[in-house]
């Protein structure tokens, strides 16, 4: 036997950590106190939704929540996903639920079942195992004609099929309401025939178990209550939206819980004025009582042609922004909305009136419909505050996965220091390349060797010697300190013309 090679040529593979994820910060919650099957579990805050037609299968076209999050996935490019959250904004006792299986959105017609003479499926209710067999499709000539077939082997054993055309897709529910028996996902059981159940989208990865429950009393709660729960369940969301009315105490409190989030959790809200007494500059507007302000965190459309939710498609617009992308960062003023009727009737009184609170308009400009201003409520721009908070989301993530994901230790020294500052030049070199950041004249103050008047390249990071660190720092293992400082590219949103001449 041969001695192990290893004796003279020993290799070592280190584990190798994972690193921590950036933010995704085009996700948007919008908030309802409209009532969802998924809203039953007292513990559910929230779903996940891709497009309008899931909105539409949980809560109905008829909705506020269909509503807003049509107008979000209106902007263009599209929102890849939301939450919709619950919001308690009255005390409600919610409806006994059936037990169910709700399928997602079918990929047949009923030309598939039509070829079928001898189809079966299987599922269990409660501890019953359920064959449904010969099943004879031939003389159908809708979804509904299939549920009536199934429905038809159904009696007396209390459940049934059901088409919910709206979402394209089969449930299979109890018929009575409340906590009993519960249902397991369509399967193959191996009887004699052609399986039919993959194809009702009603199977283990297709379908969605849900249990039955007794009525349930849920208490009234602030939104600050509904934005916190949300937050203590699940963190990867950015903006926040209201799809019900709300009152200006309500607005003020939310906004408030907003701003309150710092840096690291940091959100952004959307409000939809249609109020015309709210563009006023009086003291009882709560839009000017904001707007002095100036957080920063909080963005208002104003519209009077009855789309109520003009708002949510500006805050889709702002918030798709592909940071790791090439020339992609954008101003959202000069956009165009495609859920809102174009305001052409707007006054120079009514647009400067909005201008001096920070209210964006939707309007149009010799012919052209366009957004203006792309700002916050009090003048700051979206494009720097959504630009900003990526840049510390990134940069914050790039630090941590420095730290962590290094198998040796950084040290504290200069040298130490210098793979921060090299690591930092990362998220510097991306947010240069998406067109966030330029270069120009410093007109900042002094940072490092860096002063007033100085050219700046996007970026500049500096970091003092470990020789002034103090002992109570370096007994803690704190690194010196990064100060960064940005050159925004900015963006143009007018131009003087000016025309000479000589005869």
């Amino acid at each position: 036997m041969s001695l192990p090679i290893s004796q003279v040529v020993d290799v070592t593979l280190p584990q190798s950590p994972r690193g921590a994820q950036k933010r995704d910060l085009s996700v948007v919650a919008i908030f309802t106190h409209e009532m969802c099957d998924e809203f039953t579990n007292p513990d559910t805050r929230y779903v996940v939704v891709s497009d309008v037609n899931s909105v539409a299968s949980l809560f109905g076209t008829n909705s506020d929540a269909y509503r807003a999050a049509s107008a979000l996935f209106s902007a263009r490019p599209k929102p890849k996903t939301a939450l919709i959250a619950r919001y308690m904004k009255e005390n409600f006792t919610s409806s006994a639920v059936s037990s169910k299986v709700n399928g997602s959105a079918l990929a047949v017609s009923y030309i598939q079942f039509k070829n079928i003479t001898d189809g079966y499926l299987s599922f269990y209710f409660g501890d019953a195992k359920i064959d449904v067999k010969e099943l004879d499709f031939s003389t159908i000539s809708s979804m509904q004609d299939v549920v009536n077939v199934i429905n038809a082997k159904l009696n007396d054993l209390g459940v049934k099929f059901i088409y919910d055309a709206v979402g394209s897709r089969f449930i299979l529910s109890a018929n009575t309401e409340g906590k009993g028996a519960n249902f397991g996902y369509v399967f193959d059981a191996q009887l004699d025939g052609t399986y039919v159940g993959s194809m009702t989208n009603l199977i283990d990865g297709r379908g969605t178990l849900i249990n039955g429950e007794d009525a349930i009393t849920y208490n009234k709660e602030t939104p600050a209550e509904a934005l916190s729960k949300l937050q203590n369940q699940y963190q990867n969301w950015y903006g926040v939206y209201f799809a019900n009315t709300i009152t200006d105490a309500e607005l003020v409190e939310a906004h408030d819980w907003v701003v309150a989030q710092g840096v690291e959790n940091a959100k952004v809200m959307a409000y939809t004025e249609t109020r015309p007494a709210n563009i006023e500059y009086t003291d009882n507007n709560v839009l000017k009582t904001l707007s002095k302000r100036n957080s920063g965190r909080l963005m208002v459309q104003y519209n009077n042609k009855g789309n109520t939710h003009a708002a949510a498609e500006l805050m889709g617009i702002a918030l798709t922004t592909v940071w790791t992308g090439v020339n992609t960062a954008k101003t959202v003023k000069f956009k165009q909305e495609v859920s809102v009727t174009s305001d052409d009737k707007i006054t120079i009184n009514e647009a400067t009136k909005c201008r001096r609170l920070g209210v964006n308009f939707y309007t149009d400009y010799a012919g052209v419909n366009m957004l203006a201003e792309g700002v916050m409520l009090g003048g700051t721009f979206i494009d720097e505050t959504a630009g900003l908070d990526a840049f510390i989301n990134v940069s914050q993530v790039q630090m941590f996965n420095t730290l962590q994901g290094n198998p040796f230790k950084i040290s504290q020294t200069d040298r130490g220091q210098e793979i921060l500052l090299s690591a930092m030049k990362i998220p510097g070199e991306q947010f240069i390349n998406n067109g966030f950041l330029g270069s120009g004249k410093w007109t900042g103050g002094d940072v490092g060797e860096l002063s007033y008047g100085d050219h700046i390249n996007g970026y500049y990071f500096y970091s003092d010697s470990f020789d002034m660190q103090d002992t109570a720092d370096r007994e803690a293992r704190k690194m010196m300190p990064i100060n960064c400082a940005l050159k925004l590219a900015g963006a143009g949103h007018s131009v003087d013309i000016i025309v000479q001449f000589n005869r």
